[in-house]
């Protein structure tokens, strides 16, 4: 699910300092979100018992701050040290027969692949507390 956000952020978010604009387009893509996903967008954001909160623009900045946050380490690790053709073309042949520079490539991709689950676990987690940081300000409205 983060992955599609983002890969759906990157393409519906023009690079805008307009609030306004953002705004609008972050409210376009939630909605989009969670017409795709129904239900499982809520319950994995919001928790399953909770209701919808009402989002507030200084609360859709927040949430926006974060998610460009989110985006930009995201586009910093996205790109594997190896293109995928090379990749497939060495796990294509049997292990003994590759060369050692073939398999310190292939340890690279498995090391980047570790980080990358590492990074979005990092970057789910930073949502949620974003969305809890919110839900808290909520509550003792």
């Amino acid at each position: 699910m983060t992955q599609s956000a983002f890969h759906a952020s990157a393409r519906t978010l023009p690079e805008s300092n307009d609030f306004n604009q953002n705004y609008r387009n972050l409210k376009k893509l939630i909605q989009a979100l969670k017409l795709k996903n129904g239900n499982s967008i809520r319950r994995e954001i919001f928790g399953e018992e909770e209701t919808a909160l009402p989002l507030t623009s200084k609360d859709m900045k927040d949430l926006f701050r974060s998610l460009r946050k989110i985006e930009s380490h995201y586009e910093q690790c996205s790109t594997p040290p190896i293109p995928q053709e090379l990749e497939k073309s060495i796990r294509g042949r049997d292990t003994s027969e590759w060369l050692p520079w073939e398999l310190e490539a292939i340890e690279k991709v498995e090391n980047w692949r570790a980080d990358l689950d590492d990074k979005r676990i990092s970057a789910h987690k930073m949502f949620q507390a974003t969305l809890e940081k919110i839900r808290r300000k909520k509550r003792s409205a």
